[in-house]
């Protein structure tokens, strides 16, 4: 399936006719989309609304749309229907279009990191991640994978916690697309919440007087606020971030106790020479955690970790990525 939007973009046109799991190349990408959706005038509603009432043809589809028309209704009138080439239509359902056609090729952990970087840059909220399964199933091209997208997949939440430079973020881009329905669980990282409450781009380097206290405060709270809403609105998540303290992870457990979802915590462990290494050759990324990051992290106590799934990451990917599943699947939902 050729997006439209690949048509439109070159780094996106890359990316579907690659191989290989590209990061970078997905970022830029889901940048680029961004880009393109902030220079987009306003449309009006109501030609999308029923463009969505033509398209939902199985009945799967028609039952998925009237659940979110509420959600519909709230985007139309907080400005996220755009004009684009093909007329007026969510931005969301937009994105949608280069995601199934990853989908479609089977490369789902692509899509999942597409989507995530789309709402990191330019958040769209609980709702709107929860609105992606059904725009992805309305621009599938077979009533079969359209009806698939929308199986059921009751929410789970994740909680991917260790020292800085034990490779957190890489777990979650590699597990996140296997949880929930596509394009998978939204991962919510702490790195990337710090710099959006400081109003800055996940990249930006913050200096470290926002480090504190109560900044690792206001950024657990704000995590945790945005896991809540997501359970909420019946989507898997996984949060990332270090967790180093057992109130922190009490935390994560209760809000899936009290969402009545799944919950495992996964906590990575490496060497300390091991954790310098990885925090020494990072380029590009959201955590600012350097060389005295880590020492000073290697100084302190995490406490009991109890029934968190403790995984050695000093080993190849594959194994990591297969403990991580095992885990995961021990408590698969019901």
């Amino acid at each position: 399936m050729a997006a439209n939007a690949a048509h439109r973009d070159a780094s996106l046109q890359a990316l579907l006719s690659g191989g290989g799991l590209d990061v970078a190349a997905i970022r830029a990408a889901s940048d680029a989309i961004c880009k393109r959706h902030a220079g987009l005038v306003l449309a009006e509603a109501a030609a999308f609304d029923c463009l969505l009432t033509q398209v939902a043809r199985t009945p799967v589809q028609r039952l998925e749309l009237d659940r979110h028309r509420p959600q519909l209704e709230r985007r139309a009138a907080t400005g996220r229907i755009r004009t684009l080439e093909s007329g007026g239509a969510d931005i969301l359902y937009d994105l949608a279009d280069p995601l199934v056609a990853l989908v479609t090729l089977g490369r789902t952990a692509e899509a999942n990191i597409l989507a995530n970087r789309y709402l990191d840059v330019t958040p769209q909220g609980a709702t709107g991640w929860a609105l992606l399964p059904l725009y992805l199933s309305l621009r599938a091209g077979n009533a079969e994978l359209a009806d698939a997208i929308l199986a059921p997949s009751p929410p789970r939440l994740v909680a991917v916690g260790g020292l800085s430079g034990t490779g957190k973020s890489t777990l979650s881009r590699l597990i996140a697309n296997r949880i929930g329905r596509a394009p998978g669980a939204r991962v919510l990282r702490s790195d990337v919440f710090r710099k959006r409450l400081a109003g800055l781009p996940p990249e930006t380097r913050l200096p470290p007087a926002h480090y504190t206290q109560r900044s690792d405060r206001e950024t657990y709270e704000a995590i945790f606020e945005s896991a809540d809403d997501h359970l909420a609105c019946g989507s898997s998540v996984i949060l990332d971030a270090v967790f180093m303290s057992r109130s922190e992870r009490d935390v994560a457990a209760a809000i899936a106790h009290r969402a009545r979802v799944p919950f495992t915590g996964i906590w990575l462990e490496a060497p300390e020479r091991d954790r310098l290494a990885r925090v020494a050759q990072r380029s590009g990324d959201a955590s600012d955690a350097g060389v005295d990051v880590v020492r000073e992290q290697s100084r302190r106590s995490v406490g009991e970790l109890a029934s968190w799934h403790r995984i050695r990451v000093n080993r190849p990917t594959e194994l990591i990525v297969a403990a991580a599943r095992a885990a995961l699947d021990r408590a698969q939902p019901r």
